[in-house]
């Protein structure tokens, strides 16, 4: 489904929805986790981002024709699940995280009516889940819906994006991998920040061409806890003094560490990784 641009309905809004209680997303991916040793005091704090079952904590955020209209922090065991409307299947796997109605925040009926029929093309949803180092997304509906990692504050535009969610199957959008040797770099004071927002565009086209504040539907996603590593490699620096980091994620604490000590956690857990794609053996 391709939708025509239709007029800029005017500023911003924000809404912001209560946090539900989380849900098991099931996968194929998820069927047989790769087994992962509890941790003891002394190891890699840093290693619990790849622990089975662990809650990676996901801030959602949807615009409607650039408008902000959702944001709601959530703590997903497996998983979520993007739908359009509250009586959608409830036997699907993954936490529902129903986006508005365009009438609750927009004016243009035009507009409405199009936002409208994006969301009822979702169908089953957008399934958003983790298994070891990869998020892993999969649309269960009729809308086609390509994806990028962008920066946070807006989607990269102006290039192509780097897929199209499948359809009956899952398909890839983040390794945990190439994002950690990056930090690495950048926490040596090489490189640019590494990118963690994972942007939809829903229903049409990526906006390559145009400004991606004309599209419908935009999703941006952010795991909280590559945000907070990031921070860490920012605030820490060169500095030989203690910072603090909280990861956002289940059965975690606030972690006191020096530069040099992060840097060490950072590539301990990055010797343990598979650089190989979905898929490749």
């Amino acid at each position: 489904m391709v939708l025509a641009p239709l007029p800029d309905p005017g500023p911003p809004s924000l809404a912001v929805a209560p946090e539900p209680c989380p849900q098991p997303l099931r996968s194929p991916s998820l069927d047989n986790p790769t087994p992962f040793p509890n941790l003891g005091p002394s190891e890699n704090p840093l290693k619990r981002l790849l622990v089975p079952g662990e809650e990676w904590e996901f801030e959602v955020t949807a615009f409607y024709r650039g408008r902000q209209v959702f944001q709601q922090t959530i703590s997903c065991p497996e998983g979520l699940r993007l739908v359009g409307s509250e009586v959608g299947d409830r036997t699907l796997p993954g936490w529902p995280v129903t986006l508005p109605d365009p009438g609750m925040s927009l004016t243009d009926r035009g507009v409405m009516s199009y936002v409208r029929h994006v969301l009822s093309c979702l169908g089953g949803g957008l399934a958003l889940w983790r298994a070891g180092q990869w998020l892993w997304a999969q649309r269960l509906g009729h809308c086609h819906t390509y994806w990028a990692v962008s920066e946070e504050l807006l989607p990269n535009s102006g290039h192509g994006p780097d897929g199209e969610v499948p359809k009956d199957k899952e398909g890839g959008v983040f390794d945990l991998g190439p994002f950690i040797v990056d930090l690495i770099t950048f926490t040596e004071g090489s490189g640019r920040s590494p990118r963690y927002a994972l942007w939809f565009c829903v229903g049409e086209s990526w906006p390559q061409d145009q400004p991606w504040t004309k599209r419908l539907v935009m999703v941006k996603v952010v795991p909280t806890c590559l945000r907070a590593l990031v921070e860490m490699a920012r605030v820490g620096g060169a500095s030989s003094l203690e910072n603090t980091v909280d990861l956002h994620i289940s059965n975690s604490h606030p972690l006191s560490l020096t530069s040099d000590q992060y840097k060490a956690y950072l590539q301990d857990l990055v010797e343990g990784m598979d650089f190989q794609g979905p898929g490749e053996s």
